[in-house]
């Protein structure tokens, strides 16, 4: 760009240049040529005139044709000219030219009509300068004419030198220039080559390895105020920057939405849990309307209404995840007008441990008091007299043992399900065939499945890899999938368990004929004290898959659950290969 400017700074001098050289190339020439013309014109009448003094004498000979030819040829072979005697009449009486030449009539002649006037004449044309001059007697009679006739190469002056002089003049004087013009821009335009860089590094944001120059005059102010300006605005930009990178990092690692449009429902700023709960992209969503954004409408009468200056806030339940929002939208009067602040909050974490305390205090709540019941009725009933019937008394003691063991499972499934999600549970791992995790579980619950009227089955291959396990905490996970399944499945129903190969996992699975599990409970049934409707209908505390899920979770596995209503469920979980 600097090479640029300066050849924009030269081209004008070169051209004006050229232009003078050109003017003065042709006026000298125009000069030189006409000055030669006009000496030429002399010499050729002064030769015309010498000639006539000669041919006076001759004219008054009796023939002087000879004479007059041999004059003639004789000055033209010394001079370069045609000679041309005429007699008063414009008959030839001696010559130098051809015969082929002096087939014109003299007369017609421009210099022979001037010279019969006034004496001598001359005329120039392109292809040649004539001359003719009077020859008079002594009586001052007029005996004839002297015409001469000289060609271009005569009296044109060579110039062709010009031709190369000129350029050669150009070139020379263009370089000169263009030297000069170098020197003397790299001297004057440094200085504002060092305030157009700093001005392009102000431009990209750097305002801190400025270079200024040390100038006097004119540039001194101007770098003056371009040194204070970046000092200022460095100041300023650092500032700004870093306010904006903490409101960035505020809004980036807020767990709540952060929302603003202005006056016309545009949006102006989202973050990233905004993005998120309404599955957007942050810079696709700046610039649409709420409308687009956020597609509920209570949300865009929330906006409209608080738009108008007043705070507002509502709660919904948005999305197929059945996300549950608090929103509350805030009128940036001062700060910001016309634009307005929506905050979103996520309340279904909240909302969902809000059901689970409410679904465990009416699970245990359902669990102590059936037992508690129990052993009051029995209680009473022993202290109202069974205790005189020993054998009614032996039974009554029996069943209050039953009741007391169900609370202390109760007791140890908390306790247990406490135990794991703190991380204080140990585990003992080894090296064990997939087979091996099944087969305990199996023997164990045979029996149950028996008396309930269900067919038990374990298929397994034996040629499955080994797993990296804690056996007893895997048959625990077993059981419970087994007892879970045979609480429902009706009578005559068919229980599977077995495993298979699944690339780096061996998947276990407990599949039964039973009810089945509604799809709005499929996602659920891992969590603490859940119970589906059907599972609230019969005992258990809704810990065992809970316990089961935290588990497999402790040996890097994975738990989930298929299932169709009235067909049956299937629940798997994986182990890696050891």
């Amino acid at each position: 760009m600097q090479q640029r400017s300066r050849w924009q700074m030269a081209i004008p001098y070169l051209v004006l240049l050229s232009v003078i050289l050109v003017v003065f190339t042709i006026l000298i020439v125009n000069h030189i040529r006409n000055r030669e013309i006009e000496r030429w014109q002399t010499e050729l009448l002064a030769t015309a005139q010498h000639l006539s003094a000669q041919a006076q004498s001759l004219f008054q000979y009796p023939a002087p044709a000879a004479e007059l030819t041999a004059l003639a040829q004789s000055t033209q072979s010394t001079f370069g000219i045609s000679v041309t005697f005429l007699d008063a009449q414009g008959a030839i009486m001696g010559t130098s030219l051809n015969p082929a030449q002096q087939t014109q009539n003299f007369l017609d002649l421009p210099s022979v009509a001037e010279a019969l006037s006034s004496g001598s004449g001359i005329h120039i044309t392109e292809d040649e300068i004539t001359a003719t001059v009077l020859i008079q007697g002594d009586g001052a009679e007029i005996l004839g004419l002297v015409h001469l006739q000289a060609q271009p190469g005569y009296y044109h002056m060579d110039l062709d030198w010009l031709s190369w002089l000129v350029p050669t003049v150009l070139v020379i004087s263009a370089l000169a220039v263009v030297f000069m013009n170098l020197i003397i821009q790299d001297e004057s335009r440094r200085p504002i080559e060092m305030l157009t860089i700093a001005v392009q590094q102000m431009s990209l944001g750097n305002f801190k390895t400025l270079k200024f120059p040390d100038t006097q005059g004119e540039l001194n102010e101007l770098t003056t105020a371009l040194r204070t300006m970046a000092e200022h605005l460095g100041s300023y930009i650092t500032t700004l920057t870093s306010e904006q990178s903490k409101l960035n990092a505020v809004l980036n690692q807020m767990t709540d939405g952060v929302l603003i449009t202005d006056s016309e429902g545009r949006v102006q700023l989202v973050n990233p849990t905004a993005a998120r709960l309404f599955q957007m992209d942050e810079k696709s969503a700046l610039g649409r309307s709420i409308v687009e954004v956020l597609r509920y409408h209570q949300l865009v009468e929330l906006w409209e209404n608080a738009k108008s200056g007043e705070r507002q806030s509502t709660m919904l339940e948005i999305g197929p995840q059945h996300i549950f929002l608090q929103v509350v939208g805030i009128p940036l009067k001062s700060a910001l007008p016309g634009s307005t602040l929506m905050i979103l909050q996520d309340l279904t974490q909240l909302r969902r441990l809000e059901t689970v305390r409410r679904d465990f205090i009416s699970n245990v709540s359902h669990e102590l008091r059936t037992p508690l019941a129990s052993l009051k009725a029995l209680a009473e009933t022993l202290h109202e007299g069974a205790l005189d019937d020993p054998p009614a008394a032996h039974r009554f003691i029996l069943r209050m043992e039953t009741e007391i063991d169900n609370l202390t499972q109760l007791v140890n499934e908390l306790l247990e399900l406490s135990r794991i999600e703190s991380g204080k549970v140990s585990l003992s791992f080894q090296r064990i065939q997939a087979c091996n995790l099944l087969r305990p579980a199996y023997e164990r619950m045979s029996l149950q499945a028996e008396r309930a009227g269900l067919e038990l089955i374990l298929d397994c291959q034996p040629d499955l890899p080994v797993v990296f396990a804690d056996p007893d905490r895997i048959t625990q996970v077993m059981i419970n999938l087994i007892h879970n399944a045979i609480k429902f499945t009706p009578p005559g129903g068919k229980i599977t368990i077995s495993a298979y190969l699944d690339r780096h996992n061996i998947v276990f699975f407990v599949r039964d004929t039973g009810v089945g599990i509604a799809r709005k409970d499929l996602g659920r049934i891992f969590e603490r004290f859940y119970k589906a409707d059907r599972a609230r209908a019969g005992g258990g505390t809704g810990l065992g898959l809970s316990i089961a899920r935290h588990m497999i979770e402790s040996h890097g596995g994975y738990i989930w659950a298929e299932s169709e209503e009235d067909k049956g469920s299937t629940l798997y979980f994986s182990l890696p290969i050891a």
